[in-house]
């Protein structure tokens, strides 16, 4: 399933776990429930969810209502998500959520906002990543260099220099901190010497443009 490229993150779908659903009572095994629950963000309800489920001993069905908003236009929707079962080795069995679009078995299931169901993560295409899987390269080797200085407890100095040797440390300790961030160093310097060598190309193209 693909919306022209669009990659959402994982971390902005609502997750529906199969393992919290058995934890609270919302599916039990050869047992009719139903309910509903909320889905809060920042302590302010953003979604509610009514659900009937049904299961034998070894499979049943999930069914999900709600209202799903997108372009403007908001439709009911019923998701129907079929449940499995396979037997453990060691006695009882494993469930499993199937996925509504490709019929994948699933522990987890998600809700992006420009899909209408709930749905396994690898349905999506491209695949979602997660937000620190965004983060730039050159990013990435600062938050390390200042994750390093955090656990030397150095609080005296920049990136633009070497982290500051805390009294208490040991000097063998301190080198070795001190070689791991001038090899962050080389490559963040590296980052922006192609990232400004391509910003360069760029000005001088437009200067022609």
């Amino acid at each position: 399933m693909s919306r022209d490229r669009w990659r959402p993150a994982i971390e902005s779908a609502h997750r529906l776990s199969l393992g919290r659903l058995f934890e609270t009572g919302a599916l039990e095994v050869a047992a009719d429930t139903s309910g509903c629950w909320h889905w809060s963000r920042n302590g302010e309800k953003v979604a509610e969810v009514r659900y009937e489920a049904s299961l034998g001993e070894t499979e049943g069905t999930l069914g999900l209502f709600y209202n799903w908003t997108h372009d403007g236009e908001v439709k009911a929707v019923r998701c129907h998500i079929r449940l499995s079962s396979l037997p453990l080795n060691y006695g009882g069995r494993r469930w499993y959520m199937h996925c509504p679009y490709t019929n994948r078995r699933a522990l987890v299931l998600h809700k992006f906002a420009a899909i209408e169901q709930f749905c396994h993560r690898t349905t999506v295409r491209p695949l979602p990543t997660y937000a620190s899987q965004r983060v730039g390269g050159c990013d990435r080797v600062i938050e390390q260099r200042w994750a390093l200085r955090r656990r030397m407890g150095d609080t005296m100095s920049d990136l633009c220099g070497e982290p500051y040797k805390p009294k208490w440390m040991r000097w063998h300790t301190f080198e070795r901190y001190a070689a791991r961030d001038a090899e962050l160093a080389a490559r963040e310097a590296a980052y922006m010497k192609r990232m400004f060598g391509i910003a360069s190309i760029y000005n001088v193209v437009s200067l022609w443009i």
